[in-house]
């Protein structure tokens, strides 16, 4: 019986849903870096005064074709926060996790792959909005890639 109320308590006060935005580079003007659709993803745990965000994206980076020298660059961001809920506006912080990999196919069943993965931070500001019993989110996430980049990822998600 307890068991029940406490799963009922943590199933009712959980929201997730899927997200679609795109991450866009902040960088230097010689930067290749171009920006990249998003989408994967969100999930949030409500707490009274603040909540637990997490979300899980992938991307296929785009990179100016004269600088990639024939890759293809991919990235699942992996982050989790707090944030925290004001009339107008939701702001928040929280660690990451940046998987990269790059692929090119040498020939016909041969590629080169590298692959690393980076740690980062990221600040958060956004809006909810209420759908019937649903929420809508517009986040903007700066993201700090391995504490030397920036991109800004723009992201609207349905958590339900």
């Amino acid at each position: 019986m307890l068991l029940t109320i406490v799963s009922l308590i943590l199933l009712s006060s959980f929201d997730a849903g899927p997200a679609i935005g795109a991450l866009i580079p902040v960088q230097d003007e010689d930067d290749p870096w171009q920006t990249s659709v998003v989408f994967g993803l969100k999930a949030r745990y409500l707490f009274s005064e603040v909540d637990l965000d997490f979300q899980l994206l992938f991307t296929e980076l785009g990179i100016d074709p004269d600088s990639s020298h024939g890759y293809d660059y991919s990235m699942v961001p992996l982050t989790l926060g707090l944030s925290r809920n004001t009339r107008y506006l939701r702001y928040g912080a929280g660690g990451a996790l940046y998987s990269i990999e790059a692929k090119k196919v040498i020939v016909e069943g041969l590629e080169s792959v590298w692959s690393g993965t980076y740690p980062g931070m990221y600040l958060s500001f956004g809006r909810d909005f209420s759908i019937g019993s649903n929420t809508a989110d517009i986040t903007a996430k700066f993201n700090i890639i391995d504490f030397s980049g920036l991109w800004v990822g723009i992201t609207t998600s349905f958590l339900f």
